[in-house]
């Protein structure tokens, strides 16, 4: 029941701060209607009853109206007198102050809602991520951000997430990152437009519960109200059941992956070169082929010869080795004369070759 009561408050919460904020704007903008028509008439005034010129009726308006008072210029007779002290005294500088309060205290509230994730933005060609980790989400984002950070690519996309974490607003180490909030549930249609998902150039919808299978029902949701609503980004899901992951292609989804958190890398993958990520999901979900490590020795021998060695002899695909010092080295240049305590191959996990097939390919001793 509590959690009932909590999502309409969240609901009721989400739709009452747009209002609030039209609702000042549009208090300022009926003061200031007022405060024009105030001007207005007193300008009148000091031209019918006090026969000023229309710039010098201005001037001993607004240096009135705003108290400064350089007092070269005054009413001089009654009438214009006591049009100044109703018009201005008692009315035009209480507005003015009026108004001036409530634009600081409009000024105050846009920051609060941009700290705590209530303001909308009006972005353009960025990243959406929707939903966050359960557990560590905070941690989660700074690496996913950073990855993308690190990506030439996406240095300065601008990048915002949808997600009821961080309800105080986000930690300062995330906006140190240039990433924003929008705090809500993608439940709705709204939810989804106050992040300008029609807008995006990709979007991210993580698995709420990476340890719940039914948390792909969700997924689905929010991928058919993107589809309807004719989003054009690339859409990115996590998926648990892999069952599902058809589906979700079909749906409208361009790449589908296992929640990895470990690995937030994928995610940036899956947006970069699609389909890289279920290179890698196969090599960290053990799925048909692996990583294999074999302690052997290896003398100035140049990595291309390994590499091809072994696609011949089809045993594997070399990655990466451990010099004597014990330091990895991936993907080395071909021409690469490496010595290597150990080597790390790819192999088929129906067919993996032991360490006597790949020292007697590669003619050398064993450790």
């Amino acid at each position: 029941m509590f959690n009932f009561f909590e999502i309409i408050a969240k609901h009721k919460r989400h739709h009452l701060f747009p209002r609030l904020e039209v609702d000042n704007r549009s208090r300022i903008y009926t003061l200031l209607a007022y405060l024009l028509a105030i001007i207005s008439l007193h300008i009148l005034a000091m031209v019918v009853f006090e026969q000023l010129p229309i710039d010098d009726a201005i001037w001993l308006t607004l240096t009135t109206i705003t108290t400064v008072g350089y007092g070269d210029l005054s009413a001089q007779t009654a009438v214009g007198r006591t049009a100044t002290t109703l018009l201005l005294y008692f009315g035009g500088i209480f507005i003015l102050a009026k108004i001036a309060g409530d634009y600081f205290d409009y000024r105050l509230e846009r920051k609060q809602k941009m700290i705590t994730g209530l303001w909308r933005w009006h972005m353009q060609k960025h990243i959406v991520i929707i939903n966050a980790p359960s557990t560590n989400p905070e941690q989660y984002f700074l690496r996913l951000i950073q990855q993308f950070r690190d990506n030439p690519a996406f240095v300065n996309t601008p990048i915002q997430c949808l997600t009821d974490q961080f309800p105080n607003g986000l930690p300062s180490k995330l906006r140190a990152l240039d990433i924003l909030h929008f705090h809500g549930l993608p439940e709705s249609q709204e939810m989804l437009d106050a992040v300008n998902a029609n807008q995006a150039e990709y979007i991210i919808i993580l698995a709420t519960d990476e340890n719940n299978y039914t948390s792909d029902s969700q997924t689905f949701d929010i991928l058919h109200r993107l589809v309807d609503s004719k989003a054009r980004a690339k859409i990115v899901v996590e998926c648990l059941n892999d069952d599902n992951r058809n589906r979700l292609l079909a749906a409208g989804a361009q790449s589908v992956l296992r929640p990895i958190r470990a690995y937030p890398e994928l995610i940036v993958r899956a947006v970069v070169a699609p389909g890289s990520e279920r290179v890698l999901e196969h090599l960290f979900t053990h799925s048909g082929n692996y990583t294999q490590r074999y302690d052997i020795q290896l003398e100035q021998r140049p990595w291309a010869e390994v590499v091809s060695t072994l696609i011949h002899q089809n045993l594997g695909i070399a990655l990466a080795y451990l010099d004597a010092q014990g330091e990895l080295f991936c993907n080395p240049q071909s021409d690469q004369k490496i010595t290597s305590k150990a080597i790390f191959v790819l192999v088929r996990e129906q067919d993996t070759p032991s360490i006597t097939q790949i020292t007697q390919s590669l003619m050398i001793r064993s450790c």
